[in-house]
């Protein structure tokens, strides 16, 4: 696996580093190396040369050059010097050339019919070389070596607690707000410095986040439960009126809106319960759960003309918590009821994805965009249609368990909502 974290581009770049300067090294050492060879020690041995002609036409018998460095060999009709034959044969001019198993730098220059043979020994000036330049050389390398690494190491150490930091933040399981709260403790920042007080601040940022949703959950427990008491009042007061006046249409409209409001205040209170407290995972049969839930909404979808159905094309099992999967389906079944006006509903049950399906006046792109929204409705639905929290629940517990929720629907020809499980 690629890794890209700060701490491993920043390995990646010191590493860069070092082989660039290693390489420009290198590169100037073989330049300088060309440098001597090709031009300072031709130069040299050309300007020895005219030196030397110019001693002899002042001292014919002027001694040639025998330094530590440098011999002179000379052939004229007075000097025959013991030329090598390799040598012998060679034309005029700077070069290298194998004599004795080594490869000294020879230069050749005839003048007045003598030739001047001078045989450079590089060897004891690339031992000078070594000593005042390579050994030199390699000593700032070291020292620029390690700069270099005790550069890294403390750029590694001041970024360790921001690593630290981003994979507590990264790995802090947000969808269970029993955990949601980032453990940072164990990050190690020196007191004072920047880290420490961004430390300081995302630790206080959590606690008030994390109290605020408490107060949230707070009180959608509270709110639901208190909503409770005049609900089940005015559901008798409804009873007490059917016995009256008889059973109407208003009334049936007023008994289901306080239907609709029970479910929704239990849904309410149902996904508190699950947000505060993880709840067990099982193996739910999706189509036992559609059949069940067809039969406790059917009369519901009866007073409003409406026939429910399920289509199962695969016996689908989803490992979950079958509370929340009730509280999806359950608002969406809803949903469909009451904003479908007459018609069919239909569960369709399918491999890893269960689908509600209804074929009412639909939702335009601008309505479709606000669905998901809490507290936006679908403009065609009715009056009683509902409270606009539906598909709100149903997608946030959809994001809860890493599930999928889409939604198509088109104006007239009704609402397809599909859950895909992972």
């Amino acid at each position: 696996m690629k890794k890209t974290g700060v701490q491993h581009r920043l390995t990646r770049v010191y590493l860069v580093q070092l082989l660039l300067i290693s390489l420009a090294t290198v590169l100037g050492v073989w330049a300088t190396a060309n440098i001597i060879e090709h031009v300072l020690v031709k130069q040299a041995l050309i300007k020895e040369a005219d030196h030397y002609w110019s001693l002899v036409e002042e001292n014919p018998t002027q001694p040639r050059p025998n330094t530590r460095h440098l011999l002179g060999l000379l052939s004229s009709d007075a000097v025959q010097d013991p030329v090598p034959d390799v040598l012998a044969d060679l034309p005029d001019g700077y070069q290298r050339v194998d004599l004795a198993g080594e490869r000294p730098i020879v230069y050749i220059e005839h003048r007045d019919g003598a030739r001047l043979y001078l045989i450079f020994d590089e060897k004891r000036v690339s031992v000078l070389a070594f000593l005042f330049g390579i050994l030199p050389l390699t000593g700032v390398l070291l020292v620029i070596y390690i700069t270099s690494f005790l550069g890294w190491k403390k750029s590694r150490d001041l970024l360790s607690p921001l690593v630290q930091l981003s994979d507590a933040l990264r790995h802090t399981p947000v969808n269970d707000p029993s955990v949601a709260r980032p453990d940072l403790s164990d990050i190690a920042a020196d007191s004072g410095s920047e880290v420490a007080v961004l430390v300081a601040a995302l630790d206080g940022y959590a606690d008030r986040l994390v109290s605020f949703v408490e107060r949230e959950r707070q009180f959608t427990r509270d709110a639901s439960h208190e909503l409770r008491t005049p609900l089940a009042v005015f559901r008798a007061n409804l009873e007490l009126l059917v016995t009256q006046v008889g059973d109407r249409p208003l009334i049936r409209r007023m008994d289901d809106t306080v239907d609709d409001m029970e479910a929704t205040l239990e849904t309410l209170l149902m996904l508190a319960r699950t947000e505060q407290h993880s709840q067990q995972s099982e193996d739910v049969i999706v189509n036992d759960l559609a059949v069940n839930l067809i039969e406790r909404l059917n009369p519901l979808a009866e007073r409003k003309q409406i026939r429910l159905q399920v289509r199962q094309t695969a016996l689908l099992s989803v490992n979950c918590p079958e509370a929340a999967l009730t509280i999806v389906l359950t608002n969406l079944v809803r949903n469909a009821i009451n904003y479908s006006g007459s018609g069919d509903v239909t569960i369709v049950v399918m491999d890893k994805a269960v689908q509600v399906v209804d074929y009412g006046a639909g939702m335009d792109a601008d309505e479709l965009a606000r669905v998901l929204q809490p507290f936006e409705r679908g403009g065609s639905g009715s009056l009683e249609g509902g409270h606009g929290l539906g598909l709100a629940i149903v997608q946030r517990l959809c994001e809860r368990y890493d599930w999928e929720l889409m939604v198509a629907s088109e104006p007239g020809k009704g609402t397809e909502v599909r859950v895909q499980f992972s």
